[in-house]
């Protein structure tokens, strides 16, 4: 029994001790502040990542699509004054998108793999230039 009242004591003491040690009220608004600006960063982040699925789900060739129907539809903002503005970012996106599906090297060329049973599969398909190389190669005279 006296084990239990110096453990219950003690008990007591350290929790008197820990409320003598309360947070400043500087430092409480501090950690509310971090509190709230780390809700508006998950905030701001869940919704860039909704952002990020729904632009992936656009194909290069539908940009590419895109950059003409825009190019094609500022000669009918011309009188509205935005012609030329829908023409720039036109002329941009058709630029950017044609260089990404000729270098990009994305998913739609090259080899693809898959696992079955624990093995690689592969299958590859050549691209052009690949296919220009081996028939270039084998017309050689040798």
């Amino acid at each position: 029994m006296p084990d239990d009242k110096d453990r219950l004591e003690r008990e007591i003491n350290e929790i008197l001790d820990k409320i003598e040690q309360f947070p400043t009220p500087e430092r409480r608004r501090n950690r509310a502040v971090r509190r709230h600006l780390r809700r508006v960063g998950d905030v701001v982040s869940a919704r860039q990542r909704a952002i990020a699925r729904e632009l992936s789900r656009v194909s290069l060739s539908q940009l590419l699509l895109l950059s003409f129907l825009l190019i094609l539809g500022s000669f009918f903002f011309r009188g509205f004054g935005l012609g030329q503005w829908v023409l720039f970012a036109g002329v941009a996106l058709l630029v950017a998108s044609g260089a990404l599906l000729l270098f990009g090297g994305g998913k739609g060329s090259g080899e693809r793999t898959q696992q079955w049973r624990g093995r690689t599969i592969s299958y590859s398909s050549e691209t052009l230039a690949t296919r220009l190389r081996r028939w270039f190669g084998s017309r050689k005279p040798r």
